[in-house]
């Protein structure tokens, strides 16, 4: 994605995305020109990061922040401020109302909650495994007197008077700052919530962060549901003050256009339409959608998706124009009901540390990270611990004196100290040989996780193309893909904020899930009713977001399972009225994409199918440029320079080339590296690079068995 010549008044769309250690921005141009930059995030004050970030980004357009911002059209964020204040429990003082008898769902749990969110190495240690405790204390969670049953009937009345007492306790007394209400089936009938949603307003309305919820999710499951309420309390707060905050600094220095958020579904709202909870995992998702985009252009029908950062490695599936969402997504080891992309995540980012554990001198990398503050050793910020990226510098891969473009210099002797200390001294070795053994434990653990994940979606490794976006990923990429006979790997000049980009390419996209219970062999209107109510609630949202019912495009999906079982399967349903013929072709479609995912003969077609579960997106599109092509090579690539550098099993010289430099057509032979100002990219033996027309390295390896040919196919739809 090269830069061609563009106006310099010409309007831009921008994508802001906080990462654990750099906040990244992508801005787009209507010609296609793609431009990048990157600011340390300030954990204290992330405000603070992407206002650098963009002022980082003005300067290398040659103007200030307020020419960026009245240049710009539109701003699209990602953040992790909603993850975070889960996952460091810094949120709202919250309270809970729930139907009385079941106050105890959050503190109860389910049997797996004990090791939901843990990583397997802790979970094998059962005698220490212990509940997550819940959000709420047990003396802030209150129960109203009303019943509601599973088909939506109202079997005792709420008593107002009672629940009266209970919010005035809740916000006079207990001086909640989050409310989150929760009642038995109250997704198959939300009066007795709309009507405590009332009460609240009536009776302290303006001093607390209400969430009801039916308004999240329209989904069977208590404790989960529960849990998406008390999230979306506890995150509320900080993150509506954080959004306003951050968008009156923007207005405030000359910023005129759209402020939207991304979401954990693939898509933006405005501020007002979306829920402070649908934002977590808002930046891998923005990856995803950069995928689907990349996909779309290259005609790459499976792509695996890497994502390692400063701090965690993520890992996603696009295959035949479609990624998947997490049934029951957890975060900091709660499970929660959110239209969530599924990306799968472990401690294993540059800034993740490695030791060595005293009793048995086994070498451990991660989860633990340095972070941005004080961030690895190399940093000369106060970090002591050897990390990913301390291993990377000893080892030569990655250049002191050019990291962030040269703006930073790394210190070698703080990286090869934490080393010396840490690892090399306590196990007998070198410090070279204890580097080379962290990036070889680290890229294990993420192979690992790739592994699994493509194996669990019913497809094989070799099938796919490997995208390696992310700061660090493109170090590791063909290592990775050479572990799962990958043949070919994409980097792109967008990969260090590739999350950033696909934040600025998103549409508005709005989801609802609904719980249901309807075989396929029934009526079609028992399919329909509950889908067009679906369509005409996300009708009057895409209305109060601006845009026409004919500019909105709305794709259906429903999950599908055999009787009595309790796993389903999501199958797209076809656009317009269902009838016979449609349930008969989505049974056929169920039957088929089961036995892809559990082998030949393992569907129970004599049992029939049900439709468990609804969702149904509203998609307002917004226009995506047209990438510009690189120019054409004109003679062979030049390095400028060599390094010494361990890339296998010893050092040696080895050509640096700068990525600005090469061209479409230009081809390197490994051993090599590549270098931008952002990441680095591993070129090994045995490994060719091939410059492409958008000026993406493409990596072809000698891995044997991998369909090294896998780069053409049909074009792919977005999902």
């Amino acid at each position: 994605m090269m830069r061609p010549m563009h106006n310099d008044a010409e309007p831009l769309t921008i994508g802001v995305d906080i990462g654990g250690t750099f906040t990244d921005v992508a801005m787009l141009t209507r010609s296609g020109a793609v431009h990048t930059a990157k600011a340390a995030t300030t954990p204290a004050d992330p405000a603070r990061g992407v206002i650098d970030a963009l002022a980082s980004a003005a300067s290398r357009l040659g103007t200030d922040l307020s020419g960026l911002l009245a240049r710009a059209e539109r701003i699209t964020h990602g953040s992790t401020i909603a993850t975070n204040a889960l996952l460091t429990r810094k949120g709202a003082r919250l309270g809970l109302i729930t139907t009385r008898g079941f106050e105890d769902t959050p503190f109860i749990m389910r049997a797996i909650g004990r090791v939901d969110g843990l990583p397997e190495e802790e979970v094998r240690h059962v005698a220490y495994l212990c509940k997550p405790e819940p959000l709420v204390p047990r003396t802030r969670v209150l129960g109203v007197t009303e019943r509601i049953d599973v088909n939506g009937r109202v079997v005792v009345p709420l008593d107002e008077t009672a629940a009266a007492r209970v919010i005035e306790r809740l916000v006079e007394v207990e001086g909640v700052e989050g409310l989150a209400v929760c009642l038995l089936n109250s997704w198959a009938n939300p009066a007795h919530e709309d009507r405590i949603a009332q009460l609240v307003a009536a009776n302290g309305g303006d001093r607390v962060y209400a969430t009801y919820s039916n308004k999240l999710a329209r989904v069977a499951g208590e404790y989960a549901r529960t849990n998406t309420a008390l999230a979306d309390a506890f995150v509320g707060p900080i993150v509506t003050s954080y959004l306003r905050s951050l968008e009156r600094e923007l207005r405030e220095r000359g910023f005129r256009g759209h402020f939207l958020l991304m979401q954990g579904n693939g898509g933006v709202a405005s501020a007002a339409e979306c829920a402070p909870v649908a934002t977590l995992q808002s930046g891998p998702a923005g990856g995803m959608l950069a995928t689907a985009h990349m996909a779309a252009l290259l005609g790459h029908d499976r792509v695996l998706t890497a994502d390692m950062g400063g701090t965690s490695f993520d890992v996603g599936i696009y295959a035949d124009g479609y990624w998947s969402y997490a049934d029951e997504p957890i975060f900091d080891r709660f499970r929660i009901l959110q239209p969530i992309i599924q990306v799968e995540s472990i401690g294993a980012g540059g800034g993740t540390i490695a030791r060595t554990e005293e009793a048995t001198r086994r070498l451990v990398v991660g989860p633990e990270s340095a972070g941005a503050d004080p961030g690895p050793a190399s940093y000369a910020q106060g970090g002591e611990a050897p990390t990913v990226t301390d291993a990377n510098v000893v080892l030569g891969v990655i250049d002191p004196e050019y990291f962030l473009g040269g703006r930073k210099r790394l210190s070698p002797e703080r990286a090869s100290g934490a080393l010396a200390d840490r690892v090399a001294r306590p196990l007998g070795i070198g410090v070279e040989d204890a580097a080379a053994g962290v990036v070889r434990i680290v890229e294990a653990k993420m192979a690992d996780l790739m592994r699994r994940q493509v194996i669990r979606s019913g497809h094989r490794p070799e099938d796919f193309v490997l995208y390696a976006f992310g700061g660090a990923t493109a170090i590791h990429a063909v290592a990775l893909a050479r572990e799962l006979r990958i043949g070919r790997v994409y980097v792109f000049p967008s990969s260090p904020v590739f999350s950033a980009l696909g934040v600025a390419l998103a549409d508005v996209r709005h989801t609802r899930l609904l719980t249901c219970r309807v075989p396929l062999s029934t009526d079609a209107d028992e399919l329909q009713r509950p889908i067009a109510a679906l369509e005409a609630e996300l009708g009057f949202i895409m209305e109060r977001e601006g845009f026409a019912a004919r500019d909105v495009t709305v794709r259906r999906y429903a999950s599908i399972r055999y009787l009595r079982q309790t796993a389903a399967v999501e199958v797209e349903l076809p656009a317009g009225r269902l009838d016979r013929t449609a349930l008969q072709d989505l049974a056929t479609r169920f039957a088929r994409r089961y036995e892809a995912l559990y082998g030949a003969g393992a569907g129970s077609g004599e049992e029939g199918g049900e439709v468990s579960a609804l969702r149904v997106d509203a998609i307002g599109t917004s226009p995506k440029p047209a990438l510009a092509a690189a120019p054409r090579a004109s003679g062979a690539a030049k390095p400028k320079g060599t390094r010494r550098a361990r890339l296998n099993g010893s050092a040696s010289l080895t050509p640096i080339y700068e990525w600005s430099a090469l061209r479409s057509g230009h081809r390197l032979a490994g051993p090599a590296i590549v270098e931008s100002e952002f990441t680095t990219v591993v070129v090994p033996d045995r490994c060719e690079a091939t410059v492409d027309a958008y000026g993406n390295v493409v990596l072809v390896s000698d891995t044997e068995g991998a369909n090294s040919a896998i780069a053409g196919g049909r074009p792919a739809a977005h999902a």
